[in-house]
Formats: C-alpha cells, sequence, structure tokens
C-alpha cells in the first residue's frame, strides 16, 4: 500500500504505517447510516451481520485511537479530518445507549457486567473527550455524561474472578481520567484503592500478576494504563513501579524481535508498545527497548496490528495510535534492550541465559517450555513434554504449576514435576445454550455471575487436567542448548510436535508473526528420551 500520509516523515515511522493499513478496518467498523437506530455502534456482528443479540462495546473504543490520530496530525491523505471527526461523534453519542442501567456493558455475554469491558469503554470516551478542544470537547462531554453511571459501576463493583492486573490498570487510568473531567472524589479514591492493589501484588522481580503469573506480553499493555495513570496521579511508588516493570519485561525482547511467548503465564506475544514508549523520555532501559522494538513492528518480528482479528484490533490500534503521539517522529535506530548474562527469576520461574551468540528463555513453572535462539535466528521453541497415554490421550509438562521442583547449575537447569492431560473445552451448541440461558438468568445476580466467571476462568485458563504421570527435564544451558527428558509410567509414548503448543484457552495467543517460519523450521531441541525418572 502506497503511503499518502500528510507527514512524510511518517512514512519511516513503524507505527504509522500499520496504522495506515489498519485505518480504514477501523473506520468500516462503525455504522454510518444518519437513518439508522444503531449509528455510531462500533460492532458489525452486531448491526450489519446480525449474527450476535448484543453489542460488543469493546469496539466503541475506536474513539481513543482517531482522537490520538487527529492529535498527532497522522492520518493519510486519503482520510479526512471532518471525517474522523464525524466517526468519534457518532462513536461518542452512541456509547451511552449500550450501556446496561446498572451502568455497565458487555463483550461476551447479554447483560455480562463486564468491570474490565466498562472501564476500557469510560477510558477510550475520556481519552478521546480530554483531547478534543473548544466546542467539540463541551459537546463530547455531554454527550458521554451518561457514562457517569459506568464510572458508578467500576466503583462500586470488582472484577473477581481472577486478579488481573492489566484490567485493574484500565480501570484506575478511566476513573482518574474520569475524575479529572468532572470532579468524581468517590472515582479518585477507587482509582488509588485500585493502584494500591496493583503494586502491593507486584512481585520484587518486577512482574505484575496475570491469573497468578507473570506474561510480558500482557504486561506491555498493563503498563500502558498503569503509565497513564501515573501521568495523572503523579504518584513517586508508582514510578517507581513502572521502572521495576520495564526492568523485567526487557528481558523478553528477543533476538529476532519477537516479544513474549508460550511461556508466559498467559501465552501471548503482543507487544503493546504506548506505556514503554510514554516512558522513554524517563527511563534509559524503556527508550532501549522502544526503540528495538520499533524496528520489529516495522518487520513484523513481532505480531503486527494488521495481523489482529476484530476483537483485539481496538485496543491495539489505540494502543499504536497512543504510541505514535508519544513518539510522532522517524524511526531511530534499534537500540541494545536485550541484557547479556543469565537472569534467574524464581517467583516467575523464568531463566533468561544470553551470551554473545545464543538467548534462551525457559519457563521452570510451566513445566520446561524452552525457546532458543543461536546467530539471532531462532533454533528451538520447545513446549515441554509431550506424550501419549494408551488411549490416546495427549498429556504434557506444560501446565502452570508454581509446585515444581527446580535445580539450577551453572551448566543445566532441572525441573520435575506432574504430567496433566491436555484439555481444552470447546464450546458446542448444548454448553453455549445452557451459558447464554445463565446469562439471562442467574447470572445477573452479581455474586453468582461472578462465581461462574471464577469457574469458566478455571476451566479455561488455570488449565491442567487429571494428573497422568511424572516428569524430569533437563536442559544443558549455553549455545549448544541440549534437552534430555525422563518420565513415568513407562507406557507413555513419546509425541514429536513441530512447533510450540499452549494448554490453556488464550484467545489473544497465537497472532501470526514473520518469525513463525523460523518456528516452523526450528528443530526441536538436541534431545535424548529415557523412559523413568
Amino acid at each position: 500500500m502506497s503511503l499518502r500520509l500528510l507527514r512524510p516523515e511518517l512514512a519511516a515511522n513503524a507505527y504509522a504505517r500499520e496504522i495506515d493499513a489498519a485505518l480504514p478496518r477501523v473506520l468500516a467498523l462503525a455504522d454510518r447510516d444518519p437513518l439508522s437506530a444503531t449509528r455510531g455502534y462500533g460492532d458489525r456482528q452486531f448491526w450489519a451481520w446480525k449474527l450476535i443479540d448484543f453489542p460488543n462495546a469493546t469496539l466503541q473504543g475506536a474513539v481513543n485511537g482517531l482522537s490520538a490520530l487527529l492529535a498527532a496530525n497522522a492520518f493519510a491523505s486519503h482520510v479526512s479530518r471532518p471525517e474522523i471527526e464525524s466517526a468519534i461523534d457518532a462513536m461518542l453519542a452512541a456509547t451511552p445507549r449500550m450501556m446496561r442501567r446498572d451502568g455497565s456493558f458487555e463483550e461476551a455475554l447479554p447483560f455480562e457486567q463486564s468491570w474490565c469491558v466498562t472501564a476500557l469503554v469510560l477510558y477510550d470516551a475520556t481519552c478521546a473527550v480530554m483531547r478534543s478542544q473548544g466546542d467539540a470537547r463541551a459537546s463530547r462531554a455531554a454527550a458521554i455524561g451518561p457514562l457517569e453511571r459506568a464510572a458508578s459501576f467500576l466503583v462500586r463493583r470488582d472484577e473477581t474472578h481472577g486478579f488481573i492486573s492489566n484490567h485493574l490498570a484500565t480501570g484506575a487510568a478511566a476513573l482518574l481520567r474520569w475524575d479529572a473531567m468532572s470532579g468524581d472524589a468517590q472515582a479518585r479514591r477507587k482509582a488509588e484503592s485500585l493502584l494500591e492493589r496493583i503494586l502491593a501484588g507486584q512481585s520484587g522481580e518486577g512482574w505484575f500478576v496475570e491469573y497468578g503469573g507473570a506474561d510480558p506480553g500482557y504486561q506491555t499493555l498493563c503498563m500502558t494504563h498503569l503509565a497513564d495513570a501515573a501521568g495523572t496521579a503523579d504518584d513517586a511508588g508508582l514510578w517507581a513501579a513502572l521502572e521495576r516493570g520495564v526492568g523485567f519485561i526487557r528481558h523478553f525482547a528477543h533476538p529476532d524481535g519477537s516479544f513474549g511467548g508460550v511461556y508466559g503465564s498467559r501465552a501471548t506475544r503482543i507487544y503493546y508498545p504506548a506505556g514503554v514508549e510514554a516512558l522513554a523520555g524517563r527511563f534509559p532501559d524503556a527508550r532501549r527497548l522502544a526503540d528495538r522494538m520499533r524496528g520489529a513492528i516495522g518487520r513484523a518480528a513481532t505480531v503486527p496490528l494488521t495481523a489482529i482479528d476484530q476483537p483485539n484490533l481496538l485496543p491495539l490500534f489505540n494502543n499504536y495510535c497512543q504510541a505514535l503521539l508519544a513518539a510522532p517522529g522517524p524511526d531511530a535506530e534499534e537500540g541494545e534492550a536485550r541484557p547479556v548474562g543469565r537472569t534467574w527469576f524464581p517467583q516467575a520461574g523464568l531463566l533468561v541465559d544470553s551470551g554473545p551468540a545464543h538467548h534462551t528463555v525457559i519457563s521452570a513453572r510451566k513445566g520446561g517450555v524452552v525457546y532458543h535462539w543461536r546467530d539471532g535466528r531462532l533454533a528451538c521453541a520447545d513446549g515441554g513434554v509431550v506424550l501419549e497415554d494408551s488411549a490416546g490421550h495427549i498429556v504434557t509438562s506444560q501446565a502452570d504449576a508454581p509446585a515444581n521442583e527446580v535445580a539450577l547449575t551453572d551448566a543445566t537447569l532441572r525441573v520435575s514435576g506432574q504430567l496433566r492431560r491436555r484439555s481444552i473445552p470447546l464450546p458446542n451448541p448444548f454448553n453455549f445454550l445452557v451459558l447464554r440461558a445463565m446469562s439471562l438468568t442467574v447470572m445477573r445476580i452479581p455474586a453468582a455471575g461472578e462465581l461462574v466467571k471464577r469457574l469458566i476462568a478455571r476451566l479455561l485458563v488455570r488449565a491442567g487436567g487429571p494428573g497422568a504421570g511424572r516428569f524430569v527435564r533437563e536442559i544443558t544451558l549455553g549455545p549448544d542448548l541440549r534437552v534430555v527428558d525422563r518420565w513415568e509410567p513407562a507406557e507413555l509414548k513419546r509425541v514429536e510436535v513441530d512447533g510450540p503448543f499452549s494448554v490453556i484457552h488464550m484467545a489473544s495467543a497465537g497472532y501470526w508473526q514473520s518469525g513463525d517460519t523460523d518456528s516452523a523450521e526450528a528443530p526441536a531441541a538436541k534431545r535424548r528420551a529415557t523412559r523413568r525418572p
């Protein structure tokens, strides 16, 4: 696609190129029919295809990214400013009409009462209004005035089905912005309480909790909203926590430009750049990481915006637009963000071993997941021990198991623990009907709804089927990585897989990036298998 940007220097900016390619998709999401009852609704599945019976409010978030593009004057010449202004106005006006009486919004089910989605809708809307000027700001503030009920929902309710730092950070940033706009002291107090919870949960190793563990990919999203909150609150403790966070995630920018992977608690590898860009002027590690990953985005070495499907399109689009607003100039030369040496994060269960010619990331907590690069190329992507029992069930060492036994020496890492059957349930007409019926009835009672969400999270995210034996994985570190696996019972048979795999449901995992070609070609680690520990 030939770029026709108003400012030619943006053609040399990786964020601008990705945004320019995605912008037609974003503008096409919203209903523009002036006579339509759903004008301004951003969910085409609802208003255009009519395949679902409620709108996904997450897609109203386009107003955030579009307003950032206006502020940066960074949209292509074939898209006019009035067109973008009109889209923002229509979507902001439509958003309160999608809100339930209790102030909540939904994404997955009708009457879902989603705390996270409500926070995201409020955050995106307030960002758009606060970037506006003059009469436009006043009219848009009036349009989202009814979102006071959404702020009230966030104040009086909590997300209890898991400790998900990026969700709590979204809520904190949203409530701080709402307070800045409206002087809502209750919103500010709740935001401060959320930040206290996030910082209290942060590991001394620098990671923020995502379903009980560390996930570098989602941490970049969490840090976007924490950086936004820090900019509003200017809290010294929060800035210090963000510096520790950058110190952690910088270890997971890989030599080939990829970021994160199955070794994270949520198995994601999407890099959200806005938080790192916002911190680049404050922390040298953030600046080096931002420079390095900007080049990686330009090569699609990390998951690019153009690879993202509709449910995740707007959060990443907005993030790229916010990153562009923070770093509007041409890409800098890639900085060296990858530390050399060996770093063991015992709480996260992650080992990073890096030398002049190699880089290795191992998750002991997830049963010895191994990623290994040599001479800048992916040489091994090993998701763990994979075996088959006599009934044809797949069993594996890959499960989030903090209780795994770990022994680390200068030369080797030894991980042992329990094998578990791989089991990821899929929807079918019966269980979907049951869930839909519950969402329309008992789940509308807040306590019952949260209970069901906890059960679903336990089933899909905290995966781990029944125990099926024991494994020992011994990994010889260094450029010539070697893995030796042993297991019991003896009748389990090795299954060879041709790339990394995951044992949990995570819709935000598995997106394409250019290094996947290397992953498909990379052999498994040199390994020798016996049958008994």
